[in-house]
């Protein structure tokens, strides 16, 4: 092909009319890829809009069961509630009702017990006795009373309740002597009983009290605490035990494998304090004998380097490659510009392999147009500058 065939013309080729039936059908099937278009384009709407009504509907659940679970917590908590307010209640209604069953006692065993005593200490030449029954009565009452008040002020009260005990076993044994020799034992083993049985039921009144305020555990309560704590300690104590017997193991396998290195050990922790060599121990001692990084030694280095030298010098051997990796062949498509003499030598680029190889036809794909519009261009610049 010459210049002249690649040089434009100027002229536009006319383009021939286009018939109705063709122009017709061009109409028709713009429309239907149109109308297919458009119907691609509802069904990707729908899909998305099915997609978008699915992620609401879901999202709407996941909603109305979040509100059903805080609705349920809401409702446990409040049941929660009404049951500690109504066990509280119920406390409180049970203490009340023991705090009023334990005065009527106290006072019904005051209304048998006490004129047994006055009779006992009843005499017409000393009429002044009388209040002795009342004193000994009042005293254990009184003490009771401190007792009372040393509890609420958070004060020891046993001393009050000793001594309340006491009296009232005084008045017991009063009552069993005078009773029993005036109107028969009965009498006297009744009246000895509710001048105890008064302020014992009292007494044990107080005693919750005490128990209440000091938080005392139940005796199941500190059973269990004491299984527990047996059953913490032996853990503790099987685990120190394995951790002995792992240390025994470790040391007598370092002292059977690297003697040496025990022995430095050893002795840097004689000087540092230390019952047994600690790991930064004999990491130091390691370093001190062997000189290197912990597990090396000199002679596990120079194998290692030898390894690695044998593994280079292998992979070097053309013996040992399976596999050859051949270069691509990169060949010029355009000729160098001649720029004056030169001397033709052998060709120096790099992956050419020397002389270039010998060019054929068809070893190469055709030229695009404009390919070789900018090869005739180049081709002609050295005859212009000639």
């Amino acid at each position: 092909m010459s210049v002249t065939e690649l040089r434009p013309t100027g002229r536009t080729p006319r383009t021939p009319a286009k018939s109705a039936s063709k122009e017709a059908a061009e109409a028709e099937a713009l429309r239907a890829k149109t109308d297919a278009a458009k119907a691609a384009a509802d069904i990707a709407n729908q899909l998305k809009a099915a997609k978008a009504a699915a992620e609401i509907a879901e999202g709407h659940a996941r909603a109305e069961e979040i509100r059903q679970k805080s609705a349920e917590r809401a409702a446990e908590a409040a049941r929660t509630r009404a049951q500690a307010q109504q066990a509280r209640e119920k406390a409180e209604r049970s203490a009340a009702q023991w705090r009023t069953a334990a005065k009527a006692i106290a006072v019904t065993c005051v209304i048998v017990s006490l004129p047994l005593q006055l009779m006992a200490f009843w005499s017409p030449g000393a009429p002044f006795l009388l209040a002795a029954p009342l004193v000994l009565e009042g005293l254990a009452w009184a003490l009771l009373k401190g007792a009372e008040a040393a509890i609420d002020e958070v004060r020891p009260s046993w001393h009050y309740r000793a001594l309340a005990g006491a009296v009232a076993l005084f008045a017991a044994t009063v009552n069993y002597l005078h009773g029993s020799g005036e109107f028969g034992i009965g009498t006297g083993l009744g009246g000895a009983f509710c001048s105890l049985a008064g302020p014992l039921v009292w007494d044990l009144h107080e005693h919750g009290r005490i128990r209440k305020r000091d938080a005392r555990k139940t005796r199941r309560e500190r059973r269990e605490e004491a299984r527990r704590l047996a059953a913490e300690t032996a853990e503790k104590q099987a685990a120190e035990q394995r951790e002995t017997d792992d240390r025994e193991a470790r040391e007598t396998i370092r002292s059977q494998q690297w003697p040496q290195v025990w022995e430095r050990a050893v002795a840097l922790a004689a000087a540092l304090g230390e019952l047994h060599p600690s790991e930064p121990t004999w990491k130091r001692a390691w370093d001190d004998v062997e000189g290197a990084a912990l597990g090396d030694t000199a002679t596990a280095i120079s194998a290692r380097v030898t390894a690695k030298a044998a593994v280079k010098d292998a992979a070097k051997d053309p013996a040992n490659q399976t596999e050859r990796v051949e270069k691509t062949q990169v060949e010029s498509q355009v000729p160098t510009p001649v720029k004056g003499t030169r001397v033709r030598a052998t060709d120096g680029r790099r992956n050419n392999g020397g002389t270039p190889p010998v060019r054929r036809a068809g070893d190469t794909l055709a030229y695009s147009p404009a390919a070789r519009r900018a090869m005739s261009l180049a081709a002609r610049r050295p005859r212009a500058g000639a």
